[in-house]
């Protein structure tokens, strides 16, 4: 067993103790690797000086979320990583959380823990919505809460603020997809993962803790609603219609709020990113066949 946890940073002192203190805490052994994405306000250093065990991949220019796992993804397979935990920057864990996830490893499953805020009281809202109560087993997940039994849970949707991949989910998935810079991309690999006959799976009685208060309302950008025409698109679980048929569902969508809150500004970025959009539709479209692709996409090295 050869685990590695891979950590993008981006000016991330505010969480980096309870972070790194919990990794080093781990019951089970971890290697972590940060991928820092040139960070401004001392995180590298600070990493350098109180954790010395860290492996540091400094970059010179920010490669964004997807693409920063990526490099540290390339790093633990060539250093014979059996599994890559992704983990937050705003993120930590329990001690014996990777101890209590491998009994449910089967080589084939995307395995995560139970997601809670930063202050551990409750679900975090992100995970609850996504994760428990759109999971395919939530009846019994609930009855199985109540009397205090511990088992794991087949979803399709997991945010990647903490999730374990065993080495053989990257080698036939691969990484990110490179026409994500920030958000979405684990969306994309989601789909990916289900479309190479994958599973994703989180497990009760572990927990994370993801400190997401800092973070603004997601209001649309021009970024944010390219990125989610681009995801519609490659969904290489539906036909080519279909995905296009969700594409202006979500079109209409961003029309009707921002009519009915009168944010004009949301009309403005539509028409931005649809240009956008179709300016590298033959570039997304390539992109979505080699998504087909069983293999390490985009972590290549010489598996």
């Amino acid at each position: 067993m050869n685990i590695f946890c891979i950590i993008v940073t981006y000016n991330g002192m505010q969480w980096g103790e309870r972070c790194f203190s919990a990794l080093r805490a781990s019951t089970v052994p971890i290697t972590t690797v940060v991928v820092d994405n040139g960070s401004t306000d001392g995180t590298p250093q600070y990493i350098q000086s109180r954790f010395p065990e860290v492996v540091l991949l400094p970059q010179t220019k920010n490669l964004g979320f997807g693409q920063g796992n990526n490099a540290g993804i390339r790093y633990a397979l060539t250093h014979g990583a059996t599994h890559v935990l992704l983990l937050n920057q705003d993120a930590w864990i329990d001690a014996d959380m990777v101890e209590r996830l491998l009994p449910y490893d089967d080589g084939n499953t995307l395995l995560s823990p139970i997601h809670l805020t930063g202050e551990g009281d409750r679900y975090d809202a992100n995970f609850e919505r996504n994760a428990i109560r759109r999971s395919r087993e939530y009846d019994r997940f609930a009855i199985e809460q109540q009397r205090g039994i511990t088992s794991k849970y087949y979803t399709d949707e997991i945010n990647a603020a903490c999730w374990l991949l065993p080495r053989n989910i990257l080698e036939d998935v691969g990484g990110f997809n490179p026409l994500f810079f920030q958000y979405a991309e684990d969306n994309d690999y989601l789909q990916r993962l289900h479309f190479h006959g994958k599973e994703t799976c989180f497990v009760s009685g572990t927990f994370c803790y993801h400190d997401r208060a800092h973070i603004p309302p997601k209001n649309p950008t021009k970024q944010l609603i390219y990125q989610q025409l681009v995801l519609r698109t490659l969904d290489i679980n539906r036909s080519a219609l279909i995905c296009t048929l969700r594409r202006w569902r979500y079109i209409i969508a961003v029309w009707h709020t921002a009519l009915a809150e009168n944010r004009w500004a949301d009309i403005t970025f539509l028409y931005q990113a649809r240009k956008a959009f179709y300016a590298h539709y033959k570039e997304i479209l390539r992109n979505r066949q080699i998504l087909k692709t069983k293999g390490p996409l985009w972590i290549d090295c010489n598996l």
